[in-house]
């Protein structure tokens, strides 16, 4: 099903982006560095479907330029795990629907478009790509890491572990990953953190070192952060890997040294 508008349904919320677009003005990736980067599809083809829609999956996963497939997770009230990016439809869809107070068959009533389940979107992916599976907390650990669990658990009895990468903007759930599953790479989420404009190496020294005592390999920051692009850079120890994210359909893996490679 394709977009018929790609940008938010409300004006206000268009304007806010407007504005913070201007204070900002985030950087483009292409003009910032000539190091090699890896394209992965930000909720799928978010620009021509909706995000985080079977059609967005699946055009992300025919499209040879994306070479892992990117999507959020999290519970309804029955305990579904479906594929969607915010706590509410309010963002896509102007209603004031909580996914955590909805069961799946609700949501889907209410929606405008099909809301997938994460099994559909696995089934769909199978081994054909890398997946980056970010978890969506709703402020309740132990469901976090029931997720956590439940997809580590499906990943490894499909043969598809290795190609999974489980990220979040939850310190504690990347934290959890990390002490309870060693071998699996998680990846830590960002928009902007004093790391954003910060001329002190310092300031850089002391995130990464929280990275690595969370246990975070990679560590995903929305493209604000490359006007820091030079000390972030610079710094980055050789075992943490740097993701750039946008608010369209793209992430990229930066490749600055040879352990910056795919999970």
């Amino acid at each position: 099903m394709k977009s018929k508008f790609k940008g938010p349904k409300t004006i206000g919320t268009l304007l806010v982006i407007l504005l913070l677009y201007t204070i900002f003005q985030t950087p483009d990736i292409s003009a910032t560095t000539k190091l090699p980067t890896i394209l992965g599809a930000h909720r799928g083809n978010s620009v021509d479907y909706y995000e985080n829609t079977l059609d967005a999956i699946k055009s992300a996963l025919e499209d040879p330029k994306y070479k892992f497939i990117e999507f959020d997770i999290q519970y309804t009230k029955d305990k579904k795990i479906i594929v969607y990016h915010d706590t509410s439809l309010f963002r896509r869809q102007s209603k004031f629907i909580d996914i955590a107070e909805s069961t799946y068959e609700e949501l889907n009533q209410a929606s405008d478009y099909k809301v997938p389940l994460y099994e559909e979107v696995m089934d769909l992916i199978g081994n054909k790509k890398k997946v980056n599976i970010e978890i969506k907390s709703q402020g309740n650990l132990e469901d976090d890491k029931e997720i956590v669990d439940y997809i580590i658990k499906d990943c490894k009895e499909q043969g598809i572990l290795d190609q999974v990468l489980i990220s979040a903007i939850s310190s504690d759930v990347v934290e959890y990953i990390s002490l309870t599953y060693p071998k699996l790479l998680t990846g830590k989420i960002y928009w902007i953190h004093s790391v954003t404009y910060s001329p002190f190496e310092s300031t850089i020294k002391t995130f990464y070192e929280e990275m690595d005592k969370i246990g975070a390999d990679y560590i995903m920051l929305h493209g604000i952060n490359l006007k820091n692009y030079g000390m972030l850079t610079k710094l980055k120890p050789k075992e943490k890997t740097l993701v750039f994210w946008y608010f369209d359909d793209r992430m990229l893996l930066l490749q600055k040294d040879k352990l910056d490679v795919m999970w």
